[in-house]
């Protein structure tokens, strides 16, 4: 599991919302704010009760005997125990928080979200899932349209949230109302909580609603868009975007919203390891023994094939003419994570009649191209040139890649000329390494 996180102060005196990350786990909380016209019965406040909240489910979920539920059930009642004799928990105004964490156990990603936090799953095949509790959302309506009412910022505004918030604490973790983790353990029995495949997810998001918000209560992202966003720039620029759409409508004319800007946290995860970029050699070898080039993790999609003049150094490989016709096969390899590679063969077009499979957009079965052409003339690859180089992705890198528009990744490319025992090209090929990805070698030595 692989996590990079933000969380930035909104309008408020103090950041309310936490995230804790093990190798395992990550926790995020939003901290409900109290007005401070309205009584409270903690004298550490709501900062400090998520901070302990945080903190001791993620040393609970640690544990892959205890789940999640019951993890946070466990927690809400260690928390009373720190403060239930300074402070009075035996009442309404008490601080609480939304929660959203994940674990991995075995080949599961079990999930528990509690109010209007989000996460975010990307399923690959199987779409984006996202998963919240909006149960605040239907109750005391009619005091939440008086306090979206703007502007934001004026007494008046002010006035009608602590109303919101007066009635909302006595509909708190009670039956007909809505649940938070507060004082009352019952609340984790009402935590949204599942399990997924581990397999299946790609990545992931867990965020407070101030993070969310782009999404949810702006419209001008899609969830899509938000994972490409947390993938390619990562979660303090998704920060950094609310902020300048709050910027823009500070009043909430355009957005109306209990205040300009919330705490917003974010947590961005990849799941497992990424499959390193393997070499056409590398491929060629796993054919030859298992019949197909994936490596573990891999599969392979957009299988394409054509006849194409080829370019000048496809031409210089090969040892023909530039704008003369080749087949030209491609396809994706992915794994969780995105694409592992972009990848094209250029073949000479004289094999297309011995292996009229080559020119299919098909996957090929019984390992790769080269196997076929072994196969279908008796011509075998017995020799390989190899260049590996660097470079910032060009707009076709960009494009292949499915990476956004105008990004400027660095990429491996890698190129293999294969030749027959008589020096004759039989392929070249190239493979554009997705964003992060990684080239393993491995050989023996002699000691």
């Amino acid at each position: 599991m692989q996590v990079t996180m933000a969380s930035t102060q909104g309008v408020g005196a103090a950041n309310e919302d936490t995230v804790h990350v093990s190798p395992t786990g990550v926790v995020v909380l939003d901290g409900l704010s109290a007005p401070k016209d309205l009584p409270m019965g903690c004298v550490h406040g709501t900062p400090w009760f998520v901070r302990q909240l945080g903190t001791t489910l993620i040393n609970l979920i640690g544990d892959n005997g205890v789940s999640l539920r019951e993890a946070l059930r466990s927690a809400i009642t260690d928390v009373n125990d720190l403060h239930r004799d300074t402070c009075d928990l035996d009442q309404e105004a008490v601080p609480a928080s939304t929660v959203v964490m994940i674990r991995e156990r075995g080949n599961a990603l079990d999930y528990l979200v509690l109010s209007d936090n989000v996460l975010v799953l990307d399923l690959g095949a199987d779409g984006v899932r996202t998963i919240v509790d909006k149960r605040v959302e239907e109750v005391a309506a009619d005091e939440m349209r008086a306090a979206l009412q703007g502007p934001t910022g004026t007494p008046e505004h002010a006035a009608r949230v602590s109303q919101l918030v007066t009635v909302q604490r006595r509909l708190r973790n009670k039956p007909g109302g809505y649940w938070v983790a507060a004082t009352d353990p019952a609340a984790a029995d009402e935590a949204i909580t599942g399990s997924v495949e581990l397999a299946r997810v790609q990545q992931a998001a867990l965020l407070t609603d101030g993070a969310s918000r782009l999404v949810d209560s702006f419209g001008a992202l899609t969830w899509e868009e938000l994972l490409t966003l947390l993938r390619t720039e990562g979660p303090t620029a998704l920060i950094a975007r609310t902020r300048e759409a709050e910027l823009a409508d500070p009043v909430g004319e355009r957005w109306p919203r209990f205040k300009r800007s919330d705490d917003a946290t974010a947590a961005y995860v990849k799941i497992g390891q990424p499959v390193p970029l393997s070499s056409a050699a590398q491929r060629l070898e796993r054919g030859r023994r298992t019949g197909s080039s994936w490596g573990a993790g891999e599969r392979s999609d957009g299988h394409t094939a054509t006849l194409a003049p080829a370019p000048r150094k496809v031409a210089a490989a090969l040892g023909i003419k530039v704008g003369s016709e080749v087949i030209r096969r491609t396809r994706v390899y992915r794994d969780r994570h995105g694409i592992v590679a972009h990848s094209t063969s250029w073949i000479p077009q004289e094999f297309a009649q011995a292996a009229p499979e080559l020119v299919r957009g098909e996957r090929l079965q019984g390992g790769t191209s080269l196997d076929v052409i072994a196969r279908a003339t008796g011509r075998r690859a017995v020799k390989r040139d190899d260049e590996t180089a660097a470079r910032i992705a060009t707009p076709e890198d960009v494009e292949l890649l499915e990476l956004a528009p105008g990004s400027s990744e660095a990429i491996l490319v890698l190129t293999a000329r294969f030749l027959d025992r008589d020096g004759r090209a039989l392929e070249y090929g190239v493979d554009l390494g997705g964003p992060g990805r990684t080239r393993v070698e491995t050989s023996e030595v002699d000691l």
